[in-house]
């Protein structure tokens, strides 16, 4: 069966939009430089245990605050940070970021870790927290396998306690 002019153009116009479509997902998923940009996060699914031990850092790290173990944090970043950030300043930071939540800080969850790199002792990623019933948030992580254990380690261009 032949098709008619109008079911042509129909077939060729819809077929058009569906390869302008990919070409555009391609464009936007890849950057200039031909890494991934403007891509989905990838939510880590734990199942090793550098990745366990990863996941559980990061939900230290967002827990601590509002259950009042901050100071209890201290000892599970790496010597690299210990040594910009005595502890008693690293005590008062989380005092101060305490009171600067205010009524929220109870309302500080973990809510996953994504696009997590390992790379030898090192990894990397993205922890997202939430103040419920609000918004999520997120904030570079860092991590170092320090004598066998993670730690966790500066982010990116921070300083002293942050």
């Amino acid at each position: 069966m032949l098709l008619r002019p109008l079911e042509l153009l129909i077939a060729a116009v819809l077929g058009g939009a569906l390869l302008a479509v990919f070409v555009a997902f391609l464009l936007l998923r890849v950057g200039d430089d031909g890494s991934s940009a403007n891509t989905v996060p990838s939510p880590l699914t734990a199942t090793t245990p550098d990745e366990i031990a990863v996941e559980s850092l990061g939900r230290q790290a967002v827990e601590a605050l509002p259950k009042g173990e901050w100071p209890l944090l201290y000892d599970s970043f790496s010597p690299e940070f210990q040594a910009r950030c005595p502890r008693d300043q690293f005590v008062a930071a989380g005092e101060a970021d305490a009171q600067e939540q205010g009524d929220q800080l109870p309302l500080i969850r973990f809510v996953r870790l994504e696009d997590v790199v390992f790379e030898g002792d090192t990894a990397k990623g993205v922890i997202v927290g939430e103040v419920t019933g609000q918004s999520e948030y997120r904030i570079r992580g860092a991590f170092q396998r320090v004598d066998g254990t993670w730690k966790l380690a500066p982010a990116g261009a921070t300083g002293d306690c942050t």
